[in-house]
């Protein structure tokens, strides 16, 4: 919470509202006498101005606390050590600003009782309304963070639904489908076995697709294991044109990634790339520290391919919703680099 205009607005009123509350109640018990409308005027302007000053910095400093109590015993996991720290310092401003004041007041108006006595009443009333002020921030920092809270919850949920729908969208993409029957149309006339193979790996990465289609993340080893399936069969459609590499550390497979992000990353070197026996497209595919990294030389297809980045764009959507590291693409001399992060939670 910042101390901004409308926080500012605010004490200045209850600063008004205050003063009049207290210039009627010593007027009406007859501790001082207004003697017609300029007068009231005068001391409601003066004890106005002092006291929103007084609270000004009552508030100024209890936001700092507050804000910095944050940093490093942040609300509700760090509860129990915050609140007698809090408690300590809120009495420390409310003494530290309660002097002052007195010190002011007393050298503009001298006490007909002394100083020292209306320094330790003062102070004690500026640490108990310390404490009702810091109490009051800080409910109204929990409201609107439960409420921030609760409509960032609505907005992911809409958002997930949206990107659960595009991506089950891409994944059935009607272009790679009818490529695939075709192929294993001719290999059904040409070689039986490889056809079986073909229908085992192809039926593997549709089922794939219907398994992880609601999950938020999914362990990298079923991601690589979905990856090579998917290039199995465009290896089989593309023949010797195609040639790819995947060399993942074992250490890393227990990690996590948005499910289809690594055939996001395929699909768009395939419709990007000519790949045939004169323009061979290679794809590599490992790890760099906490990044699976992959990599594609470039053989642009001379026919335009109109591209409006949704994959590229629904992937990065995924990560935002997870973390804060976000997928890198890049060109590097004759060559296409995509790498996303991997995720480990628990960390």
């Amino acid at each position: 919470m910042k101390l901004n205009k409308n926080v500012t607005i605010t004490i200045f009123l209850v600063a008004l509202f205050v003063q009049l509350i207290i210039i009627s109640y010593n007027y009406f018990t007859g501790y001082i006498e207004i003697n017609n409308i300029a007068n009231f005027f005068i001391r409601l302007i003066i004890g106005t101005s002092f006291s929103f000053v007084f609270a000004l910095f009552l508030v100024i400093l209890d936001l700092i606390l507050i804000n910095n109590l944050d940093k490093k015993f942040p609300l509700p996991q760090k509860l129990v050590p915050r609140i007698p720290l809090e408690l300590f310092f809120a009495v420390v401003i409310g003494i530290l600003i309660g002097t002052a004041t007195t010190v002011v007041a007393g050298t503009l108006m001298p006490y007909d009782d002394g100083l020292f006595k209306n320094v330790i009443n003062n102070s004690l009333i500026t640490v108990v309304i310390n404490i009702i002020i810091i109490s009051v921030i800080e409910a109204i920092i929990w409201f609107k963070r439960n409420q921030s809270a609760e409509l960032k919850t609505e907005r992911l949920e809409r958002e997930n639904s949206e990107i659960k729908f595009e991506t089950l969208k891409s994944q059935l993409n009607p272009h790679f489908l009818f490529n695939s029957l075709n192929v294993l149309s001719s290999l059904i006339k040409k070689n039986p076995d490889k056809a079986q193979q073909f229908v085992d790996e192809f039926s593997s990465v549709y089922r794939y697709t219907l398994d992880v289609i609601d999950k938020q993340v999914v362990e990298l080893k079923d991601e690589v294991e979905f990856a090579k399936a998917y290039l199995y069969l465009q290896s089989i459609r593309f023949g010797n044109a195609v040639k790819y590499e995947v060399n993942i550390d074992a250490n890393k497979l227990c990690y996590l990634v948005p499910p289809l992000s690594l055939q996001t990353l395929l699909e768009n070197c395939f419709k990007h790339n000519i790949a045939s026996e004169d323009s061979q497209l290679r794809l590599q595919i490992y790890n760099e520290g906490n990044y699976v990294v992959v990599v594609n030389n470039l053989h642009p297809k001379t026919t335009y391919v109109e591209s409006k980045k949704i994959g590229l764009s629904n992937l990065q959507k995924r990560y935002a919703l997870l973390s804060n590291v976000q997928p890198v693409f890049s060109y590097k001399g004759n060559e296409y680099i995509a790498k996303i992060p991997l995720l480990n939670f628990e960390e």
